[in-house]
């Protein structure tokens, strides 16, 4: 009998004297070799294994432990040799598929060694873990549409096997099948509620499809986990803002601050959501914080700029410009940002000059032309507006209340106005003054 012992290096000792006492007990003998390779000597390994050979010479199993040995030191042809030869005596034994797929991953190559798993899963049916396996394998090389059979298949077996739900989820996601990745998540927590992981997938799924405030409950399951806690916090954040919660996605982001007071990521977020808030004053102190974190980064000090302008404050303004552009030279963004500033100040030529300069570097810049609309307003010139609106529309722009200034110029001008215009306005804010204008305006021109 064995003693109980303490540690692996006790049950190796007792197993070397055991050996000593019965040195033909195959069964004991191949113990020990398990156990040297488990400790990670080799060669002692191989001495047990060629012992054992000597005795046995037709074992298949143990010749696939021998040819284990040798593949960790590289003796691949001789490895290959006595896998094929175990493979004469058991056709069958899967334990030789999988170590030849290890003999063809340690040679490089993939194919063979993806064929010899899939012949091994198909030679154990019943053994799930090499079917994983196979699986794995085919997601480590790209073979996604593989790997998804191959869980689905595990799936069939162990309907409830978590790691194959979980690897079957994230394949879905790549390949945009959320709903099927969403029911791979949802059947992970109902068998365990705390996989916390599967929660954090699901909330993203949910998520993607716009169901905010299904996704904060499961980001919020997935805080639990401490890996998950940073990037769930930031993502419930993302899930209140959407719903124009901006208390709560303040307050979430300040958590998060506490934690990394000068990530980009986060103090980018606050500003937005204070912009949104319409707190002009907190997202520009904000924006400050960030132009001195990331001072390489041209967006924060436009976007500073731009705050400071819609508070009046022009002479910060212009030196948050003089910065960008000795920073950054010739940023287009700050050339519009100037162009807003002359407007403001009612230098109007100025203004016209800095936008035309902009146009010159990128002639497709919407809020370039809804600037230039906004001046020659200013100077009572209706035929300019008129042509800076209708550029901004033929690129895209869809602000209700320029698209009703066009329409008002068209008919000032005698020009042919767009029935269409006006509809789209009625859909994109139907219950605003500016839809009962355009509602005016279709009745008018229908009449």
């Amino acid at each position: 009998m064995l003693q109980r012992p303490g540690d692996v290096n006790g049950l190796l000792d007792q197993l070397e004297a055991k050996s000593r006492q019965n040195p033909e007990d195959i069964e004991l003998m191949q113990r020990l070799s398990r156990l040297y390779l488990r400790n990670g000597n080799n060669d002692s390994a191989e001495s047990v294994i060629d012992r054992i050979l000597k005795l046995d010479p037709d074992n298949a199993t143990v010749m696939v432990e021998l040819a284990d040995c040798l593949i960790r030191r590289k003796a691949y042809e001789e490895a290959a040799y006595h896998l094929e030869r175990s493979l004469e005596l058991r056709p069958g034994l899967s334990y030789a598929f999988i170590t030849m797929a290890r003999l063809h991953e340690a040679q490089g190559c993939v194919e063979k060694q993806v064929s010899f798993m899939m012949r091994a899963a198909n030679a154990a049916p019943d053994k799930i873990e090499v079917r994983l396996s196979l699986a794995e394998l085919l997601r480590r090389h790209g073979d996604f549409n593989g790997a998804i059979g191959q869980y689905r298949l595990l799936l069939e077996i162990e309907p409830n096997l978590e790691a194959a739900l979980f690897s079957l989820g994230t394949l879905l996601i790549k390949q945009s099948d959320v709903a099927g990745a969403m029911g791979s998540f949802r059947r992970i927590i109902r068998n365990n509620p705390g996989a916390f992981d599967a929660h954090f997938n699901l909330a993203s799924c949910l998520f993607r499809q716009r169901k905010f405030v299904m996704a904060a409950s499961h980001f919020k399951m997935a805080l639990r986990k401490p890996e998950l806690a940073q990037r769930s916090l930031y993502l419930m954040a993302q899930c209140y803002f959407k719903q124009r919660d901006f208390d709560q996605a303040i307050v979430t982001l300040e958590k998060l601050l506490q934690l990394d007071e000068n990530n980009i990521s986060y103090l980018k977020s606050l500003a937005e959501i204070y912009q949104a808030a319409e707190e002009p004053d907190m997202a520009r102190d904000v924006y400050r914080r960030l132009t001195t974190i990331a001072p390489e980064r041209p967006e924060f000090l436009v976007q500073l700029a731009s705050i400071m302008i819609g508070l009046g404050d022009y002479d910060r303004a212009e030196k948050t410009l003089d910065i960008l552009f000795r920073l950054h030279p010739g940023h287009v963004e700050g050339h519009r940002i100037f162009g807003d500033l002359y407007s403001n100040r009612g230098d109007y030529r100025s203004a016209i000059e800095e936008y035309r300069r902009t146009l010159m570097i990128n002639e497709n810049n919407v809020q370039v032309f809804l600037g230039l609309a906004r001046v020659y307003r200013a100077i009572d010139s209706a035929e300019e507006e008129q042509q800076s609106l209708q550029r901004a529309a033929e690129l895209g722009c869809e602000d209700p209340e320029s698209l009703l200034r066009l329409g008002q110029l068209e008919k000032k001008l005698r020009m042919p106005a767009s029935l269409d215009r006006f509809r789209r306005i009625a859909e994109l804010v139907p219950d605003s003054n500016y839809a009962r204008e355009a509602e005016y305006y279709i009745r008018h021109q229908a009449a």
